[in-house]
């Protein structure tokens, strides 16, 4: 269940971002309902998630798993906020007109096979169809033109 601290805080987060294919308006919430529809998240309880609203370092691996077969549409809210986060930090260190390609390279230069590395943590959550889906959409239509 999402709280109207969560919602609020994710839609100022969120309203910089489009998940649409043809860069149209689409909310996350809009386009993490189509993957549920299709059976993609877990729908379970999640006691592992009690008291966790948001992602972040330390807690990543709570709620991105190994398996990835309990992640839920909340989790997977969570995951591709907080890896758009990392894609920010990551884009405000850029000199010069920030695109898909520099912020590509830029990662790369920033990976390390560390648990606690942003960016491999970030590798570790696009494992996951609908949050690779989702970040590689927002990405493009923010910076793909």
């Amino acid at each position: 269940m999402v709280t109207a601290k969560e919602t609020r805080q994710t839609a100022a987060e969120s309203a910089k971002w489009s998940f649409s294919a043809d860069g149209g308006p689409l909310s996350i919430d809009d386009f993490l309902e189509t993957y549920r529809k299709h059976g993609i998240f877990y729908e379970g309880k999640e006691q592992w998630l009690k008291g966790v609203s948001k992602v972040t370092w330390d807690n990543f691996f709570l709620v991105c798993t190994e398996e990835l077969d309990d992640i839920s549409q909340r989790a997977a809210k969570m995951l591709v906020n907080y890896c758009l986060e990392i894609v920010e930090d990551v884009a405000s260190r850029i000199r010069g007109p920030v695109t898909v390609a520099k912020i590509s390279d830029a990662m790369k230069r920033e990976f390390d096979e560390q648990y606690d590395n942003r960016v491999y943590q970030f590798q570790w959550a696009m494992r996951h169809e609908a949050v690779r889906d989702a970040i590689t959409i927002a990405v493009m239509n923010r910076w793909g033109k």
